[in-house]
């Protein structure tokens, strides 16, 4: 077996990003039109000045630094009347919509069982990625996950956190750690930069014909694994998006975000490069681990 690594991407390649997050961000305006009695437009724009920003749909302080907060100058309140809902409106639609596909779990299992190494290279910030493989129990089969830097609490002009206690004193206990170590890399070195890919190389002491590198972004997976000299595979599967749900994402969320987290959706028809081989569902990473 010369395959010894597997580095994947996460977002649609594990599970579907894009299925999640909008009715994700959505059900979180609705709760938020619903406490203040807001227009949703109003609200819209000002959550997607932060994540813009941010360049993540899923900063979670977005709402104490979003421009509605102005108008509600206490902490305390404002976060049981507008955040408290809106987080729980956020969280019940990422239990209900954040899956694995069909084959991870087995997959990643199996893997496992062959000893093969198995890390996730994403250029989401460390918070939501951590948040994600830990809901989906997926930081159980990742022998680590590589990630942007993640989010600080935000604080007010007199120093305080802006952040309801109960979520400081999780974090104080690590509740929101995942159970795979998460390593942060350098802002830069988000894909398709191929540093993150020769540090995994680096850290595990392995050539790259011994590592196979899967994702769903042609220019960004596909071409740090040709640049390197690994093993590519195309997860072609996550690259199939719906008009509506595409149409709903460009309300809810930027180019430069859309572009972080699924930037399959601006590759349509203009591939420089092409994959030496396509995938149709994650589980045939295991013959291209045996047969490669």
């Amino acid at each position: 077996m010369a395959i010894r690594l597997v580095v994947t991407d996460m977002d649609n390649t594990l599970y579907s990003w894009i299925d999640y997050i909008v009715p994700a961000v959505e059900a979180m305006v609705d709760a938020v039109v619903e406490a203040t009695g807001f227009p949703r437009i109003k609200v819209v724009q000002s959550l997607k000045n932060v994540y813009t920003k941010y360049e993540s749909n899923e900063y979670p302080f977005a709402l104490q630094e979003s421009s509605i907060y102005a108008e509600f100058p206490e902490f305390a309140s404002f976060d049981k009347l507008i955040i408290d809902p809106a987080r729980t409106a956020f969280s019940a639609a990422r239990k209900k919509y954040l899956k694995p596909y069909k084959g991870v779990v087995e997959t990643l299992t199996a893997l496992k069982e062959k000893r093969v190494i198995v890390v996730a290279l994403t250029d989401a910030p460390r918070n939501p990625a951590q948040q994600r493989v830990k809901h989906m129990k997926l930081d159980g089969w990742l022998t680590a996950l590589y990630t942007m830097p993640g989010f600080t609490f935000p604080e007010g002009p007199d120093g305080s956190k802006l952040v309801a206690p109960d979520i400081l004193l999780k974090n104080e206990r690590g509740a929101y750690e995942a159970a795979c170590p998460a390593i942060e890399l350098p802002r830069e070195w988000e894909k398709p930069n191929p540093a993150g890919l020769k540090k995994i190389l680096s850290t595990y002491g392995l050539q790259p014909h011994e590592v196979l590198v899967v994702g769903d972004s042609v220019k960004k997976d596909i071409g740090v694994a040709r640049e390197l000299g690994c093993h590519d595979a195309w997860a072609e599967y996550g690259t199939y998006v719906s008009h509506e749900y595409r149409e709903r994402l460009d309300i809810i969320s930027s180019s430069a975000i859309t572009r972080r987290h699924a930037a399959h959706v601006f590759e349509t028809g203009q591939q420089a490069l092409k994959p030496t081989r396509a995938l149709s569902n994650f589980a045939q990473v295991l013959e291209l681990v045996d047969t490669l």
